[in-house]
């Protein structure tokens, strides 16, 4: 049996002992032990479900209150939760929180704090969660100011006995005053968009302070012999956590509060730290995800205060034994879970084009990650749907951020891997952003926009070998243009963790021609930047001191499918048709991948470097015999080198087909021995074409002849580097069709 007594009801409960001269009626249970046990989760973010060995969950936490009851009494033992339990994974979005109250009320939860995150489905959802838990919702510093009235209760009175005597605990619920700027704006806005929310974050803290001691000191009135804070703050100060709202900071300012349940920050701690008093408070937070929970036991004597509150927090990683599981729980916990497999298989969109993850190195390997070495157009589609998603003018995400589940590994037309056209479902784009990542909204100047971009392309070479395809921090964007020169020496100086500490003067930057939404970059101006935590706090240490606009704006993955369904009505469609992506980073010097296409009915080979032809003379019939100019070719031993023998190249050569005038091009020594020797009287080796040198622009033109044909094919195309060449053959008939490629330093 639950002891709640809000506000209210300790009111009316005390209004009618006096009247009719009683004391109040108090329920007894057993006490086996002297005291009160609390327990208590933080920060579970929806990741409470599991039921395996050294994983708590929700499961592993109502256990633990069912063996505190056994020793301390049925009545003298509270779960309590600090917030930001309802978000961070599927199962809260597609729902809006309503599995994870399910959950908990399942668990028996008697007391939670809403964390910001509880406010991210809207006010109204909160409120109508609040009222479908068998537990009570409280906070002392969220007012709706347009009618000067709370969302909650400020606290939270519970009675327990403990050795027959009667003892009153007070749970005073403190919310982040950073909720109003960490969520969306339009949740606390009225329909004129006037901001009607307060979280007393006035004053550099001291509104906050004022109001947590008028809860304490009505709570004390009330009857409370203890106050326990359950408060989503934090003990340190952040990027995101502003000293003056840290539980550091409240216990400092305040007296009378006997013990602080943390959240927010994702930390474990277990201290004490001093009140305005210099009492010494203990203060515990238990991490994310159920990496742990606590244990706050009060002993009551004659002269309440904090010593006689013992706090402890019990680690999973530290376990020897898996955390015994509650089995109604579990049961709960399962059949939520197979509920929402069946919520993910659902479409949410479409997509009419293949988009690329991976691409096929000079081994086949279909696992090369592209997207951690230049753009792509699925990196495009993630960087495109954060940008919309925050309203920013840019948008970062790493390409090692950019995942695929090996279903998505699927051979697309222009010779990468990834998803083939077709229905996504939720499931696919949680996948492509598997990490959960909160996106944030950042202010940052031109200046550290441009170091970004340096440090984005430090470790690009020609080669394009592994080194670089195992650098994660490579940028896709969104709102922004460049050109990077890659094979000048990289200006960046990084530090011991080879995080970015600066740009060397000396040396030339590589990235270049920098546009944000069509207009030069300006080094001195303020750009809002839509990405994740890891690029703000982790390698790309010139956003350190950036200024935070929304510091958990939602999920990653929640981007991507309301980009398809509100910005793109549903279908991914021809602007994100170029697997490379749609021109946002030109890297000069990066290899150029030539595709050979086959013609069956007419025996035809064709050369391009244009992914669309590929695509759409697949579609017709060729056959995509893949890229046939690597960035190394093999090497005739006995052939003088016209560059120098240490110079890096490319042999390509030309083969004539006399029953046709069909032309192939190759770098294999071997295949074009094989063929003249296959076919003496059919094909002529005509020699090296040309050599591609490391150091040289090779420029390679196309031609084309309507009146040779083979088997009814539609005409003989035929490559060339030489300007002679084009033009003896256009006077013979031959259609010049410009440019077919710049072998730009692209073979070394």
């Amino acid at each position: 049996m639950k002891h709640h007594r809000s506000i209210f009801a300790l009111a009316v409960a005390a209004l009618a002992a006096l009247l009719m001269g009683l004391a109040p009626v108090v329920a007894r249970a057993d006490d086996p032990s002297s005291g009160i046990v609390i327990l208590h989760s933080n920060d579970v973010h929806c990741a409470g479900l599991e039921t395996s060995a050294k994983a708590i969950g929700y499961a592993g936490i109502a256990q633990a209150a069912i063996d505190a009851r056994t020793t301390y009494g049925a009545n003298n033992v509270t779960l309590v939760d600090a917030g930001d339990a309802i978000q961070g994974q599927p199962i809260g979005t597609i729902s809006k929180g309503s599995d994870l109250v399910d959950i908990m009320n399942a668990a028996d939860y008697d007391i939670a704090v809403p964390g910001n995150h509880e406010f991210d489905y809207g006010i109204p959802q909160l409120q109508t969660l609040a009222k479908s838990a068998d537990y009570p919702y409280v906070s002392c510093n969220v007012l709706n100011t347009e009618t000067n009235t709370p969302l909650f209760d400020g606290y939270e009175l519970q009675t327990y006995m403990v050795d027959g005597d009667q003892v009153d605990v007070a749970y005073v619920g403190i919310t982040t005053p950073t909720t109003l700027t960490s969520e969306a704006p339009t949740i606390f806005q009225d329909a004129s968009g006037n901001i009607i929310w307060s979280f007393y974050g006035e004053n550099d803290g001291q509104a906050l302070y004022q109001q947590v001691q008028e809860t304490v000191d009505a709570a004390k009135a009330a009857g409370a012999e203890y106050v326990i804070a359950i408060a989503h703050l934090g003990k340190d100060a952040s990027s995101t956590v502003p000293a003056c709202y840290t539980s550091t900071a409240v216990v400092a300012n305040t007296t009378g509060i006997d013990g602080v349940i943390d959240g927010h920050t994702h930390e474990i701690y277990n201290v004490t730290l001093p009140n305005k008093n210099g009492e010494m408070i203990p203060v515990a937070q238990c991490g994310t995800q159920f990496q742990a929970y606590g244990q706050m036991t009060i002993t009551p004597d004659d002269t309440p205060g904090p010593e006689d509150v013992k706090s402890a927090v019990t680690v999973a990683a530290d376990l020897s034994e898996p955390v015994a599981q509650d089995a109604t729980v579990a049961q709960a916990v399962a059949a939520k879970e197979a509920a929402l497999e069946a919520e993910l298989g659902q479409t949410v969109g479409a997509s009419e084009v293949g988009l690329s993850v991976y691409g096929p190195n000079d081994e086949g390997n279909p696992w090369w990650w592209v997207a951690r070495m230049r753009e792509t157009n699925l990196g495009d589609y993630v960087a495109d749907a954060y940008r919309a998603f925050l309203d920013a003018d840019i948008a970062f995400i790493n390409g090692g951020g950019i995942r695929a589940p090996q279903t998505w590994v699927e051979p697309l037309a222009n010779g990468t891997f990834g998803k083939a056209a077709g229905p996504i479902t939720y499931a696919d784009f949680i996948s492509v952003n598997s990490f959960a990542n909160n996106l944030q909204l950042v202010e940052v100047s031109g200046q550290d926009v441009l170091d970004a971009l340096e440090y984005s392309v430090r470790k690009l070479t020609p080669a394009m070998d592994d080194e670089t395809e195992n650098t994660g921090s490579f940028l896709q964007v969104s709102g922004i243009t460049f050109t990077a020169d890659i094979t000048i020496p990289s200006p960046v100086v990084v530090d011991d963790d080879d995080h970015f500490a600066s740009v060397n003067p000396n040396l030339t930057r590589r990235v270049s021609d920098v546009e944000v939404m069509g207009e030069p970059i300006d080094p001195n101006g303020t750009y809002q930047l839509a990405t994740i935590p890891l690029l703000l706090s982790g390698d790309y240490t010139m956003f350190e001191d950036c200024t935070y606009l929304r510091a958990d704006a939602g999920l990653d993955y929640d981007a991507l499918v309301s980009y398809v369904r509100d910005e793109l009505d549903g279908t991914i469609g021809s602007r994100y048709a170029n697997p490379n992506g749609q021109g946002r980073i030109n890297l000069v010097g990066a290899p150029v991948t030539v595709s050979r296409l086959y013609n069956q009915w007419s025996g035809e080979h064709l050369f391009t470097t244009d992914v669309n032809e590929v695509q759409t003379l697949v579609g017709l019939g060729w056959t995509n015999e893949g890229a046939r100019f690597a960035e190394y070719g093999d090497v005739d031993p006995s052939d003088e080198d016209p560059f120098g023998p240490d110079a890096t190249r490319v042999i390509v050569y030309r083969l004539w087909n006399r029953y046709n005038g069909d032309h192939l091009f190759t770098t294999s020594l071997d295949e074009a021995r094989a063929l003249e020797e296959a076919d003496p009287d059919g094909w002529t080796s005509e020699g090296v074409a040309f050599y591609a040198p490391k150091t040289s622009d090779v420029s390679v033109y196309r031609l084309w002849n309507s009146y040779i044909t083979a088997n009814g094919g539609a005409g003989s195309h035929l490559w060339t580097t030489r300007d002679s060449e084009v033009k003896e053959l256009t006077d013979l008939g031959w259609q010049d069709e410009g440019l077919g490629w710049y072998a730009i330093k692209a073979f070394g």
